[in-house]
């Protein structure tokens, strides 16, 4: 079934990004082993394109399952990315994390550093009826 809520916009082997505009929510899918910016050069543009179709008070679901690592200067890149993404209004983010991988430690030192509000979850099914259950803002 099509639905014309949802934009599309990027797909690289590195992320997808989509918008679902009727949910008022940016889907990332994240993955490999980002060693440098010029391995994903038009990250933070399609992350630019994705947040002007959201409202202030909008969500993120993030799956990190199959992402690797991030090197030193790309972890720079995407607290930069999380700055943005504070600014323009985000209410939650709900990130979907392999345990037992040590992205999560991670995840956690650069949302304190952005002031992102991120949630770690170990499901997909969990973190979208957690956004679910939230009031919209």
């Amino acid at each position: 079934m099509f639905d014309a809520a949802m934009v599309k916009i990027a797909h690289t082997p590195f992320y997808q990004i989509k918008v679902d505009q009727e949910k008022n929510r940016i889907i990332l899918n994240i993955k490999g082993c980002w060693n440098t910016p010029e391995e994903v050069p038009f990250y933070t543009i399609h992350l630019k394109e994705a947040l002007a179709l959201v409202k202030p008070g909008f969500s993120i679901l993030t799956d990190l399952r199959k992402l690797d690592e991030y090197s030193p200067v790309v972890r720079l890149m995407h607290i930069e990315a999380q700055k943005l993404t504070v600014a323009a209004g985000i209410y939650q983010l709900a990130e979907v994390h392999d345990l037992k991988k040590p992205v999560n430690l991670l995840s956690v030192g650069m949302a304190e550093e952005s002031k992102i509000p991120l949630n770690i979850f170990d499901s997909m099914q969990d973190a979208q009826a957690w956004l679910e259950e939230l009031k919209p803002r």
